[in-house]
């Protein structure tokens, strides 16, 4: 909660010192604003374990900008910079397994460590968006302009950490396998996800100009994933297995894309 008010200060401190900068553009080719996400994400497993549950979404605060050609006012760019936080849940199909030491996920190449039997998954990252869309605008309607986009988002992965549901194994005085349920919280695996998150997408709104130069924008938008989620080159990097026992199984990494359906609402100034 922290973090979040101190991310609302600074994009509102960014917005007013691009507001100050700006004022002596008479060409008003420029807007700029407060902008805030919430996205639908609409998950697509690519393996035979990792299920994504019905519902995942995102949430995000941040700057955007919006300007105008020169030669046409209803041609531009929309860009600007977002903070999203995402929450990616995964219920298992099938059984899988890692090996942890305290709060880190054991690769392949390492050894040691508790045996897990995995059975859901959430996934809690933190991400910097940057969309470059092209902006086109019908001619206003009163106070009301009517608009389109077309373009990119680009997301780039700051942090992330992994929520596990399952069972530890261990075995017992008879020397048989027991299974002891346990919450593994804020996990930390090497490069579980994604660095980058791309998409391609299109969305329509509508700004109302209600005081001044001050409007409300709000947006509704669909992005196609061009991206997986998670990527690893080196299969000695993988931490997932089908068996208990390594040898006996084989390693994997979860396979999966999205595409979101994203309901943005923005107080431009």
């Amino acid at each position: 909660m922290k973090s979040l008010s101190i991310l609302c200060f600074l994009t509102t401190w960014g917005v007013f010192s691009f507001q100050t900068m700006f004022s002596q553009d008479n060409s008003n080719r420029l807007q700029a604003g407060m902008t805030g996400n919430f996205a639908v994400n609409m998950v697509q497993s690519g393996d035979a374990y990792f299920h994504p549950t019905a519902f995942n979404h995102d949430l995000s605060v941040g700057m955007i900008f919006n300007t105008r050609f020169k030669t046409s006012n209803s041609l531009g760019i929309s860009t600007g910079f977002e903070f999203e936080f995402t929450k990616l849940n995964y219920e298992m199909k099938d059984s899988v397994f890692y090996r942890y030491a305290g709060a880190n996920i054991l690769q392949k190449v390492e050894s040691g460590g508790t045996t897990y039997l995995l059975t859901n998954r959430q996934y809690n990252a933190v991400s910097v968006a940057i969309p470059l869309m092209m902006l086109f605008r019908m001619q206003p309607i009163g106070d009301w302009t009517i608009f389109g986009k077309f373009g990119l988002r680009n997301s780039f992965l700051v942090s992330q950490k992994i929520n596990d549901h399952g069972y530890d194994m261990s075995m017992d005085a008879q020397g048989n396998t027991a299974w002891t349920s346990k919450d593994n919280a804020n996990m930390k695996g090497y490069s579980e996800s994604f660095f980058y998150r791309g998409s391609v997408g299109f969305s329509a709104g509508a700004q109302w100009n209600f005081t001044g130069t001050t409007s409300l924008v709000p947006e509704l938008g669909f992005f196609y994933g061009l991206t997986p989620l998670h990527l690893r080159a080196i299969e000695n990097h993988y931490t997932l297995s089908n068996a208990a026992s390594g040898p006996d199984g084989s390693y994997f990494y979860p396979k999966a894309r999205q595409n979101q359906l994203v309901l943005k609402l923005s107080l431009l100034f």
